[in-house]
């Protein structure tokens, strides 16, 4: 029966990480799935019992503990938008205990066809993208289909895609390097995975999401940097492979509808007195972090009510006259803002705690992707309403719980070795 249940579960993983970049929606049939096979497995109350004394179970969870809290100051008229919000971020409770579940799955090659599923749904993504997307420029000839909004809005924003595409790539390099499990692990599938990346690099830059771009430079640098650094490949090696991602990156930078978006975000940057009218995307975010800092320093300690954010801001927006960000209802689009203005300083040091436990983890159990997901996460934290979104809360949770309840399996790899391709 066990066996059953392993290979359920382990079927239900793949399929819920492979349809997110797809459809989020879907993903709540699997995650029904999972937990009800975490209640299955006899052997499973006692795990949940031992990790009701466990620090990173509660670190974990705790987030969700303070929607819950802020529904005590919610003011009456809101309480069914609390409710929609603790319905949002259920994920945070639910993913710790189907990761503390599989970690009694007696299925080997788990990673691997969790990673490959993974990647095989953002390329899935990309072709649904495409099959749309062509016919309409072949008939109009207008290249700006094949970018950003226009490009994804088939399936989901850009920014919403670009968070699996971005973790995706950096699968395909670390396993490339044979630093992250991948079904194609032999050496002979090379060119394979050098092929992924470079049709998933294009698929990000199609995205044109500025914060997972910016990533996308730092985490090569930091890959490639590493490798040279531990001698994980030969320079004679490692400089013919930098100089082709510079060159590919410098190419898909240089597109015009890319370039474009840079150039849009550096000018907002340099005339933030005109953001007040402004509709570009980086000005609505900056008038979205100014009122997100005014409603945290008058609710410093509580936050406004795990309901009441959203009309906070729109009565700061009236009033100071942000009228793109008012007319858009746009959120803080910085989780933590978002977590601090509604639940005050517990709020956001409940997603520090998160944090400092990826990178501790990460560290201890040298695990680079467990490393790279930690600081990708840290940036999109910083520009994004991860627990806003299903789209953000779901991915969010499934790797960081599957990170701090199986640090180590992510990190097998067919050598242990350094120079691998020496």
């Amino acid at each position: 029966m066990k066996k059953i249940l392993d290979s359920i579960e382990l079927f239900m993983l793949c399929f819920t990480v492979f349809v997110i970049p797809i459809h989020i929606k879907l993903s709540s049939i699997s995650i029904g799935f999972l937990v009800l096979i975490a209640l299955l497995k006899k052997e499973n109350y006692s795990l949940f019992l031992s990790n009701f004394k466990n620090y990173k179970f509660w670190i974990l969870v705790f987030p969700y503990i303070l929607y819950w809290i802020g529904m005590i100051y919610t003011p009456a008229k809101h309480i069914k938008a609390g409710f929609q919000q603790i319905e949002i971020v259920s994920s945070l409770l639910v993913f710790p205990f189907i990761f503390i579940s599989y970690s009694t799955n007696s299925i080997k090659n788990k990673i691997e066809l969790i990673n490959t599923a993974l990647i095989l749904g953002v390329l899935f993504s990309y072709f649904i993208c495409l099959s749309i997307a062509i016919p309409k420029y072949i008939s109009t000839k207008d290249f700006g289909i094949l970018y950003y909004s226009r490009f994804s809005e088939v399936i989901k924003g850009p920014h919403h895609l670009s968070y699996h595409v971005i973790i995706a790539i950096m699968i395909i390099v670390l396993a490339l390097f044979e630093k992250t499990p991948l079904l194609l692990t032999k050496r002979k599938y090379n060119g394979v995975k050098v092929i992924l990346f470079v049709v998933c690099s294009v698929f990000l830059f199609q995205l044109s999401s500025k914060a997972t771009i910016l990533l996308y430079f730092l985490c090569m640098a930091l890959i490639f940097g590493y490798t040279v650094i531990k001698r994980i490949i030969p320079l004679r090696i490692a400089l013919p492979i930098i100089f082709t991602v510079i060159l590919l990156s410098a190419f898909l930078y240089s597109l015009p509808n890319v370039k474009m978006r840079f150039n849009k975000m550096f000018f907002t940057l340099s005339h933030k007195d005109e953001i007040n009218k402004s509709q570009e995307s980086t000005a609505l975010r900056l008038a979205a972090f100014e009122a997100g800092k005014s409603i945290i320093k008058e609710n410093f300690w509580i936050g406004v009510g795990t309901g009441e954010l959203g009309y906070a801001l729109s009565r700061y927006y009236k009033h100071h006259d942000f009228q793109g960000a008012y007319i858009k209802y746009i959120s803080p689009h910085n989780q933590f803002v978002r977590s601090f203005a509604m639940h005050g300083l517990p709020g956001f040091l409940s997603l520090v705690a998160i944090f400092v436990l990826l990178f501790f983890l990460a560290l201890k159990h040298s695990n680079p992707l467990m490393f790279l997901w930690a600081l990708i996460m840290l940036v999109l934290f910083n520009v994004e309403d991860m627990f806003g979104i299903q789209d953000g809360i779901v991915f969010f949770c499934f790797y960081t719980a599957y990170f701090v309840f199986n640090p180590k399996d992510c990190n097998v790899t067919l050598s242990q070795k350094s120079g691998i391709y020496s």
